[in-house]
């Protein structure tokens, strides 16, 4: 039996949240797989990514320059926002746990969910876009 393949979905919610708030998506993936996506549903947003280069002899990943973090000691995404204060904060996995205790407000599901409230750290869960756009 082979896979079947499903189209690849944004969480509901997420185009009218970036036509109300316009937000900063900072992402650990790569431009090339979110932009054909955003595209696909007509949705413009500034993004920051990694980047693929596709060669004759296989693809190159290009990992954007990032400062180390002064913070967890690792190139993290706390310096795509540095300078902003008082920012809502949305994520939900690894690469997300430094940068969401920089923020005023942070929006957490998954696995930043759990790191959170393991540590005790303030958080509000969401499921889609509509319930975070619902709480802004």
């Amino acid at each position: 039996m082979g896979l079947r393949r499903r189209p690849v979905a944004l969480r509901p919610g997420f185009g009218e949240l970036v036509d109300r708030h316009d937000p900063l998506v900072v992402s650990m993936g790569f431009h090339e797989l979110i932009a054909p996506l955003l595209e696909r549903d007509g949705i413009a947003v500034r993004v920051v990514a990694n980047r693929l280069d596709p060669r004759p002899d296989g693809w190159r990943a290009i990992f954007r320059e990032q400062d180390m973090c002064a913070v967890c000691g690792e190139p993290c995404k706390r310096s795509d926002v540095a300078g902003l204060n008082g920012f809502v904060y949305v994520g939900d996995g690894f690469s997300d746990r430094c940068v969401a205790a920089a923020a005023s407000r942070v929006f957490a599901r998954d696995g930043l969910a759990e790191y959170l409230a393991a540590l005790g750290a303030p958080f509000e869960r969401f499921a889609d876009f509509h319930d975070l756009a619902a709480a802004l």
